[in-house]
């Protein structure tokens, strides 16, 4: 036997094995990598033990960041005995109607949409769980402005009837300006809850209490805003034995950029 001939061959097949070995080997993790993305593209939150709500949709719908700023009202645009404060931007009223609480469809809303200034913009806040409140919250192009004190009506309850009102509204809402606010394609609500359990906002044993789409301001001066379109998370978790809620929003347009906490 030529031995040297034979080491050359036996240098050769390990080499090729080894080649044979690597490829395998790639192959494995480039489908890790595949499953492990798809997985993250549609996280299975029952098996996760998160309860969600049926969620909103809203198909190819399309939105971009918009502008306003606090109305300063005059006594010539108000009807009625009203007082007003904080520079002019809130309306107050003390009433004492009898309005039904649990039909604020009917009730409240013939009240606003007679009494308010442009009462049509509103519309009741439908996750509020405040029982000393009604809210109602102006809206743009039938979306809510999400959690803004400067464009709410807020009727205050005391023993079951109404005492106090109080007014504030947006004006000059608009596109922002701006080249790159054009309006794009917005992700959906499962994509932002997918996002909030991959960044550790939602874990095993969480509610979902509610999930809505709407306009956030990131900035709120009584000069100006600036409201970017956002997913309104609403979640119910327990700490240490105790229930807590918080509410969270998702920047609805690029949700894996931006996550911010109700202030």
């Amino acid at each position: 036997m030529d031995w040297k001939h034979a080491k050359s061959l036996f240098i050769i097949v390990f080499v090729l094995i080894n080649i044979g070995l690597v490829v395998v080997y790639f192959n494995k993790i480039n489908n890790s990598i595949v499953q492990e993305s798809n997985a993250q593209s549609d996280v299975n939150f029952s098996k996760e033990g998160i309860e969600i709500p049926q969620l909103p949709e809203y198909k190819d719908k399309e939105m971009q960041a918009i502008t306003g700023s606090s109305k300063s009202f005059s006594s010539d645009e108000l009807e009625g005995v009203y007082t007003l404060t904080e520079k002019d931007t809130k309306i107050n009223k003390d009433i004492n109607v009898d309005l039904d609480k649990d039909s604020k469809q009917s009730s409240f809303k013939n009240f606003i949409n007679k009494e308010s200034f442009k009462g049509k913009e509103y519309k009741d806040k439908s996750n509020n769980t405040d029982k000393n409140k009604v809210i109602y919250e102006q809206n743009y192009e039938g979306l809510p402005i999400l959690n803004n004190s400067k464009g709410q009506i807020v009727f205050n309850i005391e023993e079951g009837k109404v005492n106090k009102y109080t007014q504030t509204y947006l004006d000059k809402l608009k596109p922002g300006n701006g080249d790159n606010n054009h309006k794009q394609k917005i992700a959906d609500a499962k994509t932002a809850l997918d996002i909030l359990y991959y960044n550790t906002y939602l874990k095993k044993g969480d509610k979902v209490e509610s999930v809505r789409l709407g306009y956030y301001s990131v900035v709120k001066e009584i000069g100006g805003q600036v409201l970017v379109p956002s997913w309104e998370v609403k979640i119910k978790s327990k700490e240490n034995g105790k229930s807590k809620t918080k509410v969270l929003y998702i920047d609805a347009i690029k949700p894996e950029s931006t996550v911010l906490e109700e202030s």
